[in-house]
């Protein structure tokens, strides 16, 4: 039988390898894009502060040129400031200026008025839009030259638009984010290698495992692996000893069912070979009687063999833990055992707890089969007129299943390997296999069962008890 190779362990590790990265990497890039947006808020303000104050400069010049002449607001810029103004290669520069009745006098006409009162000789500043375009304005009251001390001040407006602002908030940007990207590059390689130095240990494992035949169930080692590693490995190793375990039990199954097979099989074979040269009827009949017997045997053989294989830790059935009442357990197997033990001349008696409460978790399938091998060993090995009781029990907070004969007994030398598989008390004069209590004591020990064997009443037959703890 072909045995498929070990799968490399390269793709799931190289998609650790990623998952660690990113999950690394991640919240790197996203506190730099956090920070990015934070910067560029600042860098705005921040622009927006220094080109302000230049937008108040123009203002507080313009309010320099204005004056009242003949009753009228005159504003007298000459030429080169007007060339300074407008000659911003940048952004659009305006101005207005109103007199105090809030009259268009010079510049610009329908720039956006500030929303609120501008005190005399401090600047508003604020966002609209002109033209189309959005703009950011310095509004400033003040005295005009020549006016009179209760004269209303003027109001000037510059504004200009926001490319300038723009480009020095990106310019402050882009020179703290290359630098940071920078080294997220480099923080990203740093990473990386310090993740292909933390895998390696893993790669040693796949290597380890990737060379072991499947036949070798040997512990991994666990020396010079990170404690993370060595808690994998562990488990590893743990999962290893039940598959040892569990491939033991199975060979060990192969083997007792080959061996013991082996000879009754062959007896059938030679039986029915017989039959078959045989030609007076009546040494046919005895034969195929002989073979019947055989046959009868060996089915017992084999069933006895699968419910030894059902009841061995780590075979394919899971116990069905649930509460049972043990007293209508008992007594239910027990009576689908009273016409064997009628045919055999034996009196098969019950008796339950005196309060009637016996409850166990436990699978009732399994305890009916333990009960049931019991029971065939005492009605098996009890002489005809003997007696067979099938007792539950209560010891405080234990309950007890027993069963008790009058028969031959087992000699105390033989009642610790009477547990043993196919081992048989010799000298009984009575037919079986050798698994019974073998399937008992591996029943028992599913459910953490206690096993006593004894001497029944008096010193005479056999006891065998079985104690289970009783839930509430």
């Amino acid at each position: 039988m072909s045995v498929p190779a070990a799968r490399p362990l390269i793709t799931k590790r190289a998609t650790l390898r990623h998952q660690l990265l990113t999950s690394l990497l991640a919240p790197i890039v996203f506190v730099t894009l956090l920070s990015a947006v934070v910067t560029y808020y600042y860098a705005f303000n921040f622009a927006t502060l220094a080109y302000d104050y230049s937008l108040f400069d123009s203002a507080l010049d313009i309010s320099r040129q204005t004056r009242v002449s003949d009753g009228r607001l005159r504003v007298d810029l000459p030429s080169a400031a007007l060339d300074m103004l407008e000659s911003d290669t940048h952004d659009n520069v305006f101005y207005m200026v109103n007199d105090a009745r809030h009259e268009f006098v010079a510049g610009h006409r329908g720039l956006p008025m500030p929303g609120e009162e501008t005190p005399v000789g401090k600047p508003v500043y604020y966002d609209g839009h002109y033209r189309g375009h959005p703009i950011r304005l310095a509004a400033l009251s003040a005295k005009a030259q020549g006016a009179a001390d209760d004269e209303m001040p003027v109001l000037i407006l510059v504004g200009e638009t926001l490319n300038k602002r723009r480009t020095l908030a990106n310019e402050m940007l882009l020179g703290m984010l290359l630098p940071e990207f920078l080294l997220i590059a480099l923080i990203g390689a740093l990473v990386w290698y310090g993740i292909e130095r933390g895998l390696r240990p893993l790669a040693t494992l796949q290597l380890e495992i990737g060379n072991r035949s499947h036949r070798d169930l040997s512990p991994l080692p666990e020396q010079n692996a990170p404690g993370e590693v060595r808690a994998l490995i562990r488990a590893m190793n743990e999962l290893l000893a039940r598959l040892a375990f569990a491939l033991a039990a199975q060979q060990r199954f192969i083997a007792d069912a080959a061996h013991q097979l082996r000879t009754p099989l062959a007896g059938i074979k030679t039986q029915a070979e017989l039959a078959l040269r045989q030609s007076n009827m009546v040494e046919v009949q005895h034969t195929l009687l002989q073979l019947n017997t055989a046959t009868g045997q060996t089915t017992h053989l084999v069933n006895q063999l699968l419910s030894l294989a059902r009841a061995e830790p780590g075979a394919g059935r899971p116990q069905a833990m649930q509460k049972l009442d043990l007293n209508e357990l008992a007594r239910d197997t027990t009576t689908e055992w009273v016409p064997r033990a009628l045919e055999r001349n034996i009196d098969l008696g019950f008796d339950a707890t005196e309060d009637g409460r016996a409850v166990v978790e436990a699978d009732g399938l399994f305890l009916r089969e333990m009960l049931s091998n019991l029971l065939d060993n005492a009605v098996r090995y009890t002489q005809p007129g003997g007696r067979v009781t099938v007792r539950v029990s209560a010891e405080g907070a234990r309950v007890l299943l027993s069963v008790e004969d009058n028969g031959p007994g087992i000699p105390a030398d033989e009642r610790e390997r009477v547990f043993e598989r196919f081992h048989r008390v010799l000298g009984t004069g009575a037919e079986g296999c050798g698994l019974g209590l073998a399937i008992v004591h591996e029943i028992a020990q599913g459910h953490n069962a206690e096993v006593r064997l004894t001497a029944g009443a008096g010193g005479v037959g056999t006891l065998v008890c079985i104690v289970f703890l009783q839930v509430a």
